[in-house]
């Protein structure tokens, strides 16, 4: 109350020449909404951010000015002149003000060191005015006023914030204001708004950054034009990272979508290797990752991402092909590195240019397979007048068809059942296949029949390599990629005559029957001996006959109605009656093996240790399973 009458002793109207004075200083009186509407006109011309730095600034001159009027009272002590700055406050209409807490600690020249000060504030003009217009949350000059009159009074700096505000649905507006060192760096950031930069110098800084970023994209622009050009002129991936690189001098690898390098340029190749290798495992480490919603569960990158492994540090960026990534374009640094916006953008033009030319090969190799396909297609299904029409339309797609030749019948099939996106599976996997095939450099046709995938394996193209290590190597990689997913082959004899391919056809399915996702996964028709023979004679009936004879109550008409007990009888033959190795294959206990297999030689009335029954079992078991009787 004290303060109070003190201030309106300094309060003084004047009516005879319209002033009004308050401590030998004139003010003017002004509605809040009046300053409302200045404030939304601030926000309308110079910004939200501007406006919050000049009302903030504005709101401290105001307080620096009545601090210097209460010091020149000499107040008893620095916490009466503190205390004054609230009461003026009310006086002159900003607000109501409410102090919970004053904490001053002072140096032995009786100096302040610090001060920390919480209060409330009610009935906030600016508060009030966000309410009735929705204009901008905040006691921005309130906060002002209290930072310069708290830091005038103390002589050092004090800076004040609004923790909570009526004007942003909160019940109350919370204020705490404490010594700068108090902060511990809380507050570096909302102290630009004390600068009272001018609005040139900010243009000049505006102008610069504009400048900066007409030539960035100036440089994006030549570096995408250039390697626009490389793709019309032809040049591949190789060509491309090398531009990149001389036009960057950034390191840069483009790769498939399993991480396998397509090129790279501006990277030794050891360093290459051990980037390599390093990038291997933060992938393997992040396999699940949580905290990234830019990876995927298997490793993708669904977005630029910046990252840091144990030995580099790259910015990598996926390449999309009709939605779907099919590689990606990196930029690579052997230090932890932050990459600036720039390298982001032009990484993504970089991208942008690699997908065209991914989509023009891929577009060009499905084409050209397409074709080849149907081709084969045709052959296959004895379209050709002749074998030397098939032989010239061979020479129309560069295929000498007079070079010996192998049928390969290629089956897929999904661990868990039916996948949901079965047909995209198989694209994709007729896709890698291809592309298996062309890095190999083998000669090959390809189509689809039924449920397989049909290839026409030239010999010259095996090189110093066997068929059987071909179509081992072409499951291992296809097993890499789709780890859901079982690969079996069946393969023909030696073709010497293609106007016979249908005959080799059914070899291979023959062969294919006799293959088994776990343990025979590439079976050769020539490695079927008689029984390859029988079938390629077309004897089925004979075999059925012979069968029930033969196996009696296992077989019947109804092939399924023992399916356990003759799959427990194949395997135990094929693994020549061994009983450890029966189990495990079939994960069976050996009580449970035993109970099958005595109940096998009751039905059979013979006893399976007998080596000429054993013989013509499995000779015939291979027969039912060649001619879809049965299946394993």
């Amino acid at each position: 109350m004290t303060n109070n009458k003190l201030l309106f002793d300094h309060h003084i109207v004047s009516d005879h020449n319209g002033t009004i004075h308050m401590n030998n200083e004139r003010i003017i009186l002004l509605s809040s909404s009046a300053f409302g509407t200045f404030r939304k006109d601030l926000i309308e011309n110079i910004g939200m951010d501007r406006m919050k730095g000049f009302l903030i600034r504005y709101g401290r001159d105001l307080g620096v000015k009545d601090a210097k009027n209460v010091l020149a009272m000499n107040l008893s002590s620095v916490e009466e002149s503190i205390i004054m700055g609230p009461d003026i406050h009310m006086i002159k209409g900003f607000t109501g003000v409410n102090t919970t807490m004053l904490k001053i600690e002072y140096l032995p020249d009786k100096t302040v060191k610090s001060i920390h000060m919480e209060g409330i504030w009610y009935n906030s003009y600016e508060a009030e005015d966000y309410v009735s217009r929705l204009g901008s949350p905040g006691c921005y000059t309130l906060v002002g006023y209290a930072s310069g009159y708290l830091s005038a009074i103390c002589n050092h700096i004090v800076i004040v914030k609004e923790l909570t505000c009526e004007g942003m649905g909160h019940k109350e507006c919370r204020w705490v204001g404490k010594s700068l060192d108090l902060w511990d760096g809380e507050v570096y950031d909302f102290l630009r708004y004390y600068e009272d930069t001018p609005i040139v110098k900010e243009l000049e800084i505006t102008y610069e950054k504009l400048l900066e970023e007409r030539n960035n994209l100036s440089r994006i622009s030549n570096i995408h034009k250039k390697l626009t050009e490389e793709i019309i002129n032809g040049n591949d991936l190789q060509s491309i990272a090398h531009i990149v690189y001389e036009t960057t001098g950034i390191p840069l690898i483009i790769e498939d979508v399993n991480f396998r390098a397509f090129a790279y340029s501006g990277l030794t190749p050891q360093f290459f290797k051990e980037a390599n290798e390093d990038f291997k495992d933060y992938i393997q480490k992040n396999k699940k990752p949580v905290h990234d919603p830019n990876v995927t569960p298997n490793g993708s990158f669904l977005h630029s991402t910046s990252i840091n492994a144990s030995c580099h540090s790259r910015l990598i960026t996926p390449i999309f092909i009709r939605g779907k990534i099919s590689g990606y374009c990196s930029f690579i640094s052997q230090k932890v590195k932050e990459y600036p916006e720039f390298d982001l953008v032009t990484l993504e033009r970089i991208a942008s240019v690699c997908s065209l030319y991914l989509l023009n090969e891929k577009t060009s190799l499905e084409s050209a397979e397409r074709m080849k396909g149907h081709f084969l297609e045709r052959i296959l299904q004895g379209q050709f007048s002749s074998k030397q029409d098939i032989l010239n339309h061979g020479s129309y797609i560069n295929f000498d068809l007079e070079q010996p030749f192998y049928i390969v019948i290629l089956k897929y099939q999904n661990q868990h059942g039916y996948f949901e996106n079965e047909m995209l599976i198989y694209e994709e996997i007729i896709e890698t296949t291809l592309q298996y095939f062309k890095n190999k450099m083998w000669n090959v046709l390809m189509c689809q029949r039924g449920n397989n995938i049909v290839l026409l394996v030239q010999t010259e193209s095996l090189a110093n390599l066997d068929i059987s290590a071909l179509c081992n190597g072409v499951i291992e990689h296809l097993a890499h990629i789709f780890r859901k997913y079982t690969f079996q082959i069946g393969v023909s004899s030696k073709g010497e005559q293609i106007d016979r391919s249908i005959d080799y056809y059914d070899e291979a399915i023959v062969a294919l029957r006799m293959s088994m996702p776990s343990t025979k996964k590439v079976v050769l028709f020539e490695s079927l001996g008689i029984v390859g023979l029988l079938i390629n004679n077309k004897n089925e009936s004979a075999i059925k006959k012979a069968a029930r004879q033969l196996l009696g109550p296992l077989y019947s008409t109804d092939c399924n109605k023992n399916p356990e007990l003759i799959k427990t009888l194949y395997i135990f033959l094929s693994n020549g009656g061994n009983l450890e190795q029966t189990a495990n294959e079939l994960c069976l206990s050996m009580s449970g093996l035993r109970y099958r297999i005595h109940k096998i030689e009751t039905l059979l009335e013979q006893e399976l240790r007998n080596p000429a029954f054993n013989y013509q079992l499995y000779l015939m078991l291979q027969a039912l399973l060649v001619i879809g009787e049965i299946a394993i």
